[in-house]
């Protein structure tokens, strides 16, 4: 059985610990505004829990987060059959996907680069893939760089599942953090979590374009919120090219703030985490990433996009945290 390796990226700001498995974000140690130092994401204190890890905590989802609906991928014509884990469906690329693999990793400036093959019909995704994913601190911030380069027409959706609790307490839930997201669109899910319909957030629950209280959008009832066990489990649009969003613990005062060149964010608010021991509502993700299951609307210009050997993956994520009274 293959050794669990624990990598420390840190600088004056920020402590990571990071696994060989999965590419796992196991810490991020801050100070608050008090100066006591907090562990602001959740994970297991056994490290050999990690092997299992069914809630993907801190992992990188691949080769495509999200669910995939029957499993099914077209790319060009060509339908593939995709391995099926999730109620009939791939989820976060099938099982014992590279969420749950063992990466190699090199040390690079400042950073921590991890890289995986992926080879051709794997789970049943087409196409030879090597798959870069970079750790880098600069001061204050975290960087994440996705690069990805293949021999053939295939999709990709990578992303980091790492679960947020900035109070630094997973007994506390997260209903008095304050949330904000340059979205004005949402993409509601059915009963199997499978994007079907835009909405527009305009006098809708999870509407956050303006900063607000997660714990406004729990006390609320809405149809959606109900599907996703009571919370959020949605992709969000991004309104412009570099997406932005943030969010703030103001016991902690402690604010992270969210930019990518992805198109859309998953936000989950851990619905489901009672089911392997955590509190449910203890943490908040932030997937970033594509519309799950090669989502198209042409009214808000959401589209797949495809990668071939003419045509690398190239995606980045930066939490950016500081301390606010």
């Amino acid at each position: 059985m293959e050794e669990i390796k624990i990598y420390i990226l840190e600088n004056e700001f920020l402590k990571v610990e990071l696994l060989n498995l999965g590419a796992i974000i196991k810490k991020i140690e801050l100070k608050d505004k008090n100066g006591n130092i907090k562990n602001i994401v959740l994970g297991y204190e056994d490290i050999e829990k990690y092997r299992e890890n069914p809630a993907y905590l801190g992992a990188i989802i691949g080769r495509t987060a999200g669910r995939i609906k029957d499993g099914i991928l077209k790319l060009d014509g060509t339908e593939y059959q995709l391995d099926k884990n999730n109620n009939g469906n791939t989820l976060h690329g099938g099982k014992n996907s590279i969420s749950h693999r063992f990466w190699n990793a090199k040390k690079i400036e400042n950073g921590l680069c991890f890289s995986i093959k992926s080879s051709n019909l794997d789970n049943g995704y087409p196409a030879n893939v090597e798959i870069k994913v970079s750790y880098i601190l600069n001061d204050n911030e975290l960087l994440i760089k996705y690069f990805a380069t293949t021999d053939n027409l295939t999709y990709l959706n990578l992303t980091n599942h790492s679960y947020f609790n900035l109070s630094g307490n997973p007994d506390n839930i997260i209903y008095e953090d304050i949330l904000k997201i340059d979205s004005d669109y949402l993409i509601g899910i059915n009963e199997n979590s499978i994007p079907y319909e835009t909405i527009n957030l305009d006098n809708n629950i999870f509407n956050f374009r303006e900063a607000k209280k997660l714990e406004e959008f729990f006390k609320a009832d809405d149809k959606q919120k109900t599907i996703a066990n009571n919370g959020i489990d949605h992709p969000y649009i991004f309104n412009e090219k570099i997406g932005k969003l943030e969010i703030k613990n103001i016991k902690s005062g402690i604010k992270m703030s969210v930019e990518t060149n992805n198109p859309a964010v998953v936000i989950y608010t851990a619905n489901y985490l009672q089911d392997i021991g955590f509190k449910k509502h203890s943490a908040i993700c932030f997937e970033t990433q594509e519309v799950p299951n090669l989502y198209r609307d042409k009214n808000i210009n959401v589209y797949p996009t495809f990668i071939d050997e003419n045509t690398n993956y190239e995606k980045y994520t930066k939490f950016i945290f500081e301390n606010i009274n």
